[in-house]
């Protein structure tokens, strides 16, 4: 008689990964804002747009590990080695930079902010720029400038207007920061004014590749200001071979 074959056991059924739960309106509203760290003098004031869920759930700036903020910082030898946003402390204690938001309340989305709310938080960025003045002034992320300024006539990277320090907040129009051209004939200090892609994972616009050669043009960038006045004004054409030569939807250097 043939024998019998042994029947398989039942497969297993597999786990479906189970979706983090998403929190409520009211559980993002409970959230504090991130602490910020400022004094004058720093090398680069970062300026973030605001708290994602992650970043506002730990507390910590760029907090989402698919965010290029800190790789970028590192790439581009901004800092001497590569940190985890929980490391985002040392930025401040070891570096001379450090990271503000522009809207403080966490959202899932920074879709979730209006203009309207944007526009009336720049007056308060404003206050912290002028009372502890940095080097420069970066904006991550295209949208946040267009808030600070009020317009889209600029291009990406360092721009041509600067933030005057020496300026009287009070007698600017209302939801506009204190600007002027660096070579216009004032004593007062200033503040270089760059503007980098967003680093959260979901610009898809510009790739990692492209985002680091914005993060080295900041680097040149902030080594001139500080050794300015000893030294040369930026070289704009060597600014412009730092960065990015191609400006495709997807870029991606040969």
């Amino acid at each position: 008689m043939p024998k019998a074959r042994k029947s398989s056991p039942p497969a297993t059924p597999k786990r479906r990964s189970q979706a983090r739960r998403q929190p409520t309106a009211q559980e993002l509203s409970e959230l504090a804002p991130i602490p910020e760290t400022l004094r004058p003098g720093l090398d680069v004031l970062f300026v973030g747009i605001n708290p994602g869920v992650v970043s506002g759930q730990k507390q910590l700036h760029f907090g989402n590990p698919q965010n290029y903020f800190w790789k970028g910082l590192f790439e581009s030898e901004l800092i001497p080695e590569a940190v985890r946003p929980e490391d985002g402390h040392r930025l401040s204690a070891e570096w001379n930079m450090s990271i503000v938001n522009l809207v403080q309340r966490t959202t899932p989305s920074t879709s979730d902010l209006s203009r309207h709310e944007m526009r009336a938080a720049v007056p308060e960025l404003c206050r912290k720029i002028t009372s502890n003045p940095p080097r420069v002034v970066c904006f991550v992320g295209k949208g946040i400038y267009e808030a600070f300024v009020g317009h889209t006539g600029f291009a990406l990277g360092l721009q041509d207007d600067v933030y005057d320090l020496g300026a009287e907040l009070e007698t600017q129009p209302e939801h506009l920061p204190p600007l002027r051209r660096p070579d216009s004939p004032s004593d007062a200090p200033f503040a270089y004014l760059f503007v980098m892609p967003s680093t959260s994972g979901r610009t898809a616009a510009y790739q990692n590749p492209e985002k680091r050669q914005y993060f080295c043009q900041l680097k040149y960038v902030r080594d001139c200001a500080a050794r300015q006045p000893d030294s040369a004004p930026i070289d704009h054409a060597r600014l412009a071979a730092l960065g990015p030569q191609v400006r495709s939807r997807y870029f991606k250097r040969q």
